[in-house]
């Protein structure tokens, strides 16, 4: 850890205390509203399915399901490409274990692409359909409208995206606060760069280890090359562990290529691992949380 004029306002006359400053300012979460749900994405897979839900309506209430969906699969068989949706499934081929024919491994196979199907496709998407849990479904599930249930699936899958989402978030966070509290112009700064781009932008050549990694920032300021990496966790794991020795590798890489390396990261996920941190913190020059950023600390540094 550097020692830093910051620390001195804040009255942090020792590593523990800063360490301890570190902690007792992390943020508890750092959920806004488009953490949530992705609406648009929700509409737009719900949306391009629309004329397809629409003619499966019509099986809705159907007193001879099995007759009704065979004439739909005859007339209009790009309807099986919603199938998966109906599922919660985004793939367009699915295979399932076949358990009738346990304790043998056969599978059954299905291709969700529009296109014309056969007879026996289609017997084998009744039978799908049946054998899935659709058909009750839609017979028993209570639904006037398949598009509503849809948006409703679409939903559930979005949530899925809720921890990249969460990543992209403290990225967003960090650069307003970059640009707004430091004054950095686009001509100082590139997020999620890398070599060839730095090349391009500024004549300087980005060092790049093994695995190649993009940092989420570059700036460079007063001919100097600050490599910038983010991190938000709200919960703890192995992984925070591992995260610690990765960066104090790749704060190694970035020194010994004159670049300085600096490590925003919060989070209550930090309470669970402390000492994986504090050897972390104990061997580079900069950790910081959104706080001590949003403070200002970063201004003897970028000079």
């Amino acid at each position: 850890m550097k020692k830093l004029n910051y620390y001195n306002t804040k009255n942090l006359n020792t590593n523990d205390e800063v360490f301890k400053y570190f902690y007792d300012t992390i943020l508890p979460e750092n959920r806004t509203w488009d953490y949530f749900i992705n609406w648009e994405k929700v509409f737009n897979g719900v949306d391009k399915f629309k004329i397809e839900l629409s003619i499966l309506n019509s099986l809705c209430g159907s007193k001879d399901f099995d007759t009704d969906l065979r004439n739909i699969l005859t007339k209009y068989p790009e309807v099986i490409s919603v199938f998966p949706l109906l599922l919660g499934v985004r793939n367009d081929k699915l295979s399932v274990l076949d358990t009738t024919t346990l304790p043998n491994f056969d599978f059954l196979y299905f291709d969700f692409k529009k296109r014309k199907i056969t007879d026996d496709e289609i017997l084998e998407f009744i039978s799908f359909i049946e054998l899935s849990g659709i058909k009750n479904l839609i017979l028993n599930g209570g639904f006037m409208s398949l598009k509503d249930y849809s948006y409703g699936v679409e939903v559930g899958l979005d949530t899925n995206g809720r921890k990249n989402r969460g990543g992209t978030i403290m990225e967003d966070l960090v650069e307003v606060i970059l640009k707004s509290v430091y004054n950095l112009t686009d001509n100082e700064i590139i997020s999620q760069s890398n070599s060839s781009v730095v090349k391009q932008k500024w004549g300087i050549t980005l060092p790049v280890d093994k695995s190649e990694r993009r940092p989420d920032f570059v700036i460079y300021k007063n001919q100097k090359l600050y490599w910038i990496e983010t991190n938000f966790y709200s919960g703890g794991g192995s992984k925070l562990k591992s995260t610690c020795g990765e960066y104090k590798k790749l704060y190694d890489f970035c020194n010994d290529n004159n670049v300085q390396m600096i490590w925003i990261t919060d989070g209550f996920g930090w309470t669970t691992t402390k000492d994986p941190l504090r050897e972390t913190f104990n061997h580079t020059d900069y950790i910081f949380n959104l706080n001590m950023i949003k403070d200002g600390i970063l201004n003897e540094i970028l000079v």
